[in-house]
This record gives structure tokens, sequence and C-alpha cells, in this order.
């Protein structure tokens, strides 16, 4: 069956036709769409044609009434919903369109085991005032300079809700909404294909100041947009750990910064170059791929293919159900458990990077598929350098009631190769799930002292 891609918006096919980069805002009339036609942060609003997909009701924000919230978990918000079908590598042929080559790649490793159960598609929860402002004011005014490398005149949101080229979906993924104030717990299981299982632990706390979003006129292009602080709890060999991050989005001229504590030392040393392909400890991953993609897209040329409806991990809820035990999600080898994921049919922006001449990387080609109503990176399809499919990363969403957002809340990397796969971010027996905006940074608390202190 051959996959068939939804039609752009009129004001993005045409900078396709033309094949010329457009690393600028779009005018004011096709921002205009916003809130219209499209969602306020650049959405198809519309159904599908085959009303598989239903039109945007935007109708929630925050909780909604029927949702017992207690501030620790993300209570599932369609607790009634019956799955509407059962993928499997025995009816997958007949949802090929709907697939990405990753997902078939899985359903032919693992016939047995590996399956998608399917739930109705559903689009009812929407983002502040604020942030909408801030998305509509970016659509007009943010742009890429040196050559894509340094993002200007963006903030609060989405810089780019009506791209013109891959690279613009690329900071759409880095510029999505989310908390400005982020405490999690993270909690990462690598499977490996006997079923041992190796455990990691980090407690990690993130400001970032680009998505603070009421204070427009006092963000400065260049300003470091992120700071994060990771604590590692476990393994033993690891715990005591801390990791400090410090981020722009001018990756030309100020590109990512890293220190670590060592608790043995007791010495904070700046960290080598942990960006790009740089091996994760834990899981079949490197650092670039974190959340499906993070750091400076130098090394890759990006294609827009297009638009597309797949099945992704969307309202992912049970995963964050104590209910769920983090043995029942590891209990399958080669890919998670495939009853505590919850699929959902949803239009997907389709970007193709390809490395580079005369750059190194060890992945060769990364096919991403964005979710349009989030702007999150739900699957990822990684080529190794001869262009043979090696991983599939597998992003989970659910929706924030604190943050009032979709974030991911937990992403599944999986290499086709070797069998093993990496569970990270899991939450469900923690003591609450991640944390958004219940406070302010403390004075120096993203500081070189402060992660110091952290580690003492």
């Amino acid at each position: 069956m051959r996959t068939t891609f939804i039609c752009l918006p009129a004001v993005a096919l045409i900078s396709l036709v033309a094949s010329q980069p457009a690393f600028s805002a779009v005018s004011a009339e096709a921002a205009a769409a916003l809130g219209t036609t499209l969602t306020p942060t650049g959405a198809e609003r519309a159904a599908s044609e085959d009303g598989r997909i239903p039109e945007w009701s935007g109708k929630w924000l925050g909780v909604p009434e029927h949702v017992d919230y207690d501030g620790k978990r993300n209570a599932d918000p369609y607790p009634d919903d019956a799955p509407l079908l059962t993928i499997t590598a025995a009816n997958m042929a007949e949802h090929a369109a709907n697939l990405s080559e990753g997902q078939k790649a899985l359903f032919a490793r693992y016939p047995d085991t590996y399956r998608m159960v399917v739930y109705p598609t559903r689009r009812d929860f929407r983002h502040s005032d604020t942030v909408n402002e801030n998305v509509r004011r970016n659509a007009t005014e943010a742009s890429l300079t040196n050559d894509g490398l340094t993002l200007v005149g963006a903030y609060g949101g989405p810089a780019f809700p009506i791209p013109q080229t891959g690279i613009e979906v690329v900071y759409n993924i880095m510029t999505t909404v989310g908390g400005w104030m982020l405490e999690a717990p993270n909690v990462g299981a690598y499977v490996q294909p006997n079923g041992a299982v190796a455990w990691a632990r980090n407690e990690l706390t993130v400001f970032n100041r680009y998505l603070r979003g009421n204070d427009r006129e006092g963000w400065n292009d260049g300003d470091v947009y992120s700071q994060s602080i990771s604590a590692q709890k476990a393994p033993p060999r690891e715990a005591g750990k801390v990791s400090f991050t410090v981020n722009t989005f001018d990756f030309l001229n100020a590109p990512r910064q890293a220190w670590q504590y060592d608790p043995g030392s007791r010495r904070l040393r700046k960290s080598p170059d942990v960006g790009f392909d740089y091996p994760m400890p834990v899981g079949p991953r490197v650092v670039d791929e974190q959340n499906g993609f993070n750091g400076s897209p130098e090394r890759f040329d990006w294609k827009l293919v297009g638009r597309q409806a797949l099945y992704v991990p969307f309202h992912t809820n049970r995963l964050e159900d104590p209910a769920t035990a983090y043995a029942d999600i590891t209990s399958t080898t080669g890919h998670p458990n495939p009853d505590t994921l919850r699929w959902e049919l949803r239009r997907v922006w389709v970007v193709e990077g390809t490395l580079k001449p005369g750059n190194r990387h060890v992945y060769g080609k990364r096919v991403f598929y964005v979710e349009e109503d989030s702007w999150q990176l739900s699957l990822a399809d990684l080529y190794d350098r001869r262009g043979e499919l090696w991983r599939v990363t597998n992003n989970a969403a659910a929706y924030a009631y604190d943050g009032q957002f979709y974030y991911l809340n937990a992403s599944f990397y999986q290499d086709l190769l070797s069998g093993a796969y990496s569970a990270e971010n899991i939450t469900s027996e923690e003591p609450s799930s991640a944390r958004f905006n219940r406070r302010e940074p403390r004075p120096g608390e993203f500081s070189i002292d402060g992660v110091r202190r952290a580690g003492n």
C-alpha cells in the first residue's frame, strides 16, 4: 500500500514547489490562518476527510471538570474510551498507509509480540492566550540566520507555526510549548535482548527563560534559553554526579556548554563535546536524540517532506498510573509492553535529515514525525551510514494539567539490530510525575556554585 501524504497549506506548498529555503517569517496574510483554518499554534483545525481525525475543539485548558487531579499525576482524561482496533503483524498491511517505516520494521522484527492498540483520536486541549499570542507574533517575526544556526525574533512557543522548510520544523521541536520550570524524577530502564534490565535514575531540574512566556520584550536574541541540572541517583557507580548544561539558540556563536560535578574528586569540570552523537551510558541512543532531537541541527540537511496521518503514542496517561509497574512496561523484549501504550491516528509533519558531506555522525539519515497539535516529535526512524534502518524512537505524549501543554511522559529507544531498547523518563512508581511551573528558580540555583552545592 502506497504511503499517502496530506496536502500542505498553500503558503507551505508554494515554498516547496519553489525549492527555495525560507529562513524567515510568513506574511501577515498567511499568519491570519492561525486561529481560523489553523489552530492558534498551526495545526489543521478541520477533521480529516474520512473523519478518523476529528476537528480540533480546544474546549479544555488545564484540568477538565471530570478529571480528579491530585497535583502529582496526570490522570487519564478519557477513561471510558474503548479500543477501536489492534494492529498486529498479521493485519499490518491493511494499515500500512498510516505506519512509519520504523513501525513496519518493528512488526517484522517482533511478529509475535509487537502490536498497537488504537483508541479514538482526541483533540480537546488548548494552550493559554499568552502562548497563542506569542505564537501569532512568532509567525511574522521569527527567522533563522547564519545558515539556519541562529534563531531570532521568536519567544514563548513554536517559532514557526506555519513552517516553510524542514529546519523550521526542527526548531519547532526545540521551541514547542513546555514548562519554564521543570522538576522531574527520571527513571530509565535499559532492557537487554535476554530480558535483563539495567536501571538508571536522576532528578532533573530545568529553567527555560524562552518559555517563561510573559516577558517577550525582556527577551534578547542570543540569551541563554535553558539551564538544566541533572543529579544522578542510580546506578550506584554514578550516584552523586551532577551535570549542568547551558543552551542558547545561537548554535554558531554560543554552542552548548556543560559541566559535571564528580563526588569522588569533589570537583566540577567542564565537559567535552556532549552534543551530536556522543553516546549515552545507558540506552541505545546518542545525546542529540533526547526527546527525539535536541541541540544544533548543523550536521544535517533538513527536507520538509509533507504531512501524513500516522498512528502515534498519544494520551499515554497509563504510563503515569501507579497501577502500571515498571516491570509491566519492561516485561517484553525488543519493545515496551504494548498493553501500557495508547495509540491514536494523528497528523504529523514529516522531516528528513541527511548527513552533510564531511560531517560526522552515527546516523546517515533521520526521519522525524512531528505531531501537529503539540509540536512534539512522536516518532523517529534512524538510519546508519550505509542507509540501513537501525533504530526507532517512540515518544509518548500526555497533557500536563499544571503546565497546560502536552509533554513527553516516556520515550522508547529501540535498536532493531541488537534487540535492546530503553524506556526513559518513566515515573509511575515515583512519588509524582514531572511537575511544571510550581516555583521560581532559587537565587544562584542555576550557576556553577549552585551545582557545587547540589553535589554536596
